[in-house]
């Protein structure tokens, strides 16, 4: 059980962070103890309970299924355990599940993302140009599996405040509205300028050393999970943000736009004269953007967090607006 003892400290330090950080938005304590609550069932359910199928061989290793360390059916019980930390995420934070519950199966990937070694170790197994491309062509598909577990904490989620919110059904408070073109297009705006949010950003805030290339301009050393967490969790909070204050759309569509340009920018590199001239003239510890540097399993559940928590700060921050104290 000794792998549990890291995880046990980064858990630790995650929820003192988040405590007082969110103290900073002159959050409550009860609010602050239940989100909390909902990251921590993510962590012990998806982490804790699931981190024995996702563990490499070696600790230092990379957590990804293009090692082949992790099987099909270990796959199909990370998404289970990723709709059942839905499930306890809303019933711990009743009555406010509805809200938070969605926060707990991301925070169990983050939490093993945390524990995955960086990118480079798939590198150095992986350095010739034909490996290279093949592990690029497997790893920009690989970001929907770590989003299905995102995905089905979120329906765990869903499902259970379903069953839970049987006042506002009886007395008539839920009503079913039709979305409207304008709803639609608004969506697509979303999406489309998460993208480009990602796009032109994820290089300003997860970063590393830079060296000058003549022919490339610059490229980026490794950064390190933590700087990947931030940067990750900053950028999409960005896009979550703007999403809902400015087009009152869901986060849902912000995360659509994030994982198209993550996808689309691992195919643009795949057998591209870029990645030949990376392999060629540079260490396998520099990158033309630091995109490149991000694993599926650390990409999609901080942007998962971080497009909740933008979508959730637009409306509190809303709310303050039209009820001051």
């Amino acid at each position: 059980m000794e792998w549990l003892y890291p995880i046990s400290l980064r858990v630790i330090a995650a929820v003192v962070l988040i405590y007082f950080g969110l103290g900073l938005f002159n959050v409550e304590w009860l609010l602050r103890v239940r989100i909390l609550a909902a990251l921590a069932a993510g962590a012990l359910i998806v982490a804790a309970a699931g981190y024995t199928r996702v563990r490499p061989d070696c600790p230092l290793d990379a957590i990804s299924l293009f090692t082949g360390e992790i099987s099909v059916i270990s796959s199909v019980i990370l998404i289970g355990l990723g709709f059942a930390a839905g499930i306890i995420g809303t019933l711990v934070t009743h009555p406010l599940g509805r809200g938070l519950g969605p926060f707990a199966a991301p925070a169990g990937v983050a939490t093993l993302a945390m524990t995955s070694g960086g990118f480079r170790q798939l590198l150095l197994i992986n350095p010739t140009l034909d490996q290279r491309n093949a592990l690029y062509a497997s790893l920009r598909w690989e970001l929907l599996f770590w989003l299905a577990i995102c995905a089905a904490g979120y329906l765990g989620s869903y499902l259970t405040s379903k069953l839970i919110d049987t006042k506002a059904a009886d007395t008539g408070k839920t009503t079913k509205t039709k979305k409207n073109l304008n709803d639609w297009t608004n969506c697509g705006i979303a999406a489309v300028a998460a993208a480009a949010i990602v796009y032109f950003t994820i290089g300003i805030f997860v970063q590393d050393i830079r060296q000058i290339d003549e022919n490339m301009g610059f490229v980026v050393g490794h950064p390190g999970n933590r700087q990947i967490a931030f940067g990750v969790f900053v950028v999409l909070g960005i896009a979550g943000f703007a999403a809902k204050h400015l087009l009152e759309t869901h986060f849902i569509p912000v995360l659509v736009g994030a994982a198209a340009i993550y996808i689309g920018m691992f195919s643009k590199f795949i057998a591209s004269d870029t990645l030949a001239y990376m392999v060629k003239t540079w260490p396998i510890d520099f990158f033309p953007n630091s995109i490149y540097a991000i694993l599926p399993v650390q990409f999609a559940p901080f942007a998962v967090l971080g497009a909740m928590t933008g979508y959730w700060i637009s409306i509190y921050l809303k709310q303050q607006a039209e009820h001051p104290e």
